[in-house]
């Protein structure tokens, strides 16, 4: 997955090494990495986005939700957990905006859904 037009440049504490690799849209900066790409116009894809929703549920209700959690466009894992969370859902969208339309649109409309949380992954 090489492209020769396309470069990478990443600074770690003050070394930088130059790699060829895809486009790359976003930026991700802290203090300890820097990265940037550049892309040519026609390379720019828009990358899909993903998030991991936390859910409590109603008690007696687990089998019911999973079972409509499968079926919600979006969604591509679901997992049962034991703790504070009753299920831990993977979700897929084409944008930030994507991904809250289909926690608040579709997952918080379930029934027996109590509460939420949703970590998006960058």
């Amino acid at each position: 997955m090489l492209h020769s037009n396309t470069g990478l440049i990443v600074a770690l504490r003050g070394v930088k090494v130059s790699m060829l690799v895809d486009c790359v849209e976003n930026v991700f900066a802290d203090s300890s990495a820097q990265i940037s790409a550049v892309c040519s116009e026609g390379e720019k894809e828009k990358p899909k986005r993903n998030a991991f929703v936390f859910i409590i549920a109603e008690p007696d209700s687990k089998k019911s939700i999973f079972e409509d959690l499968i079926k919600v466009e979006g969604v591509n894992e679901v997992y049962l957990s034991h703790g504070t969370y009753d299920f831990v859902v993977k979700i897929t969208g084409k944008s930030l905006d994507h991904l809250r339309e289909i926690v608040f649109n579709r997952i918080k409309n379930l029934s027996s859904i109590k509460s939420t949380l949703t970590l998006t992954v960058i």
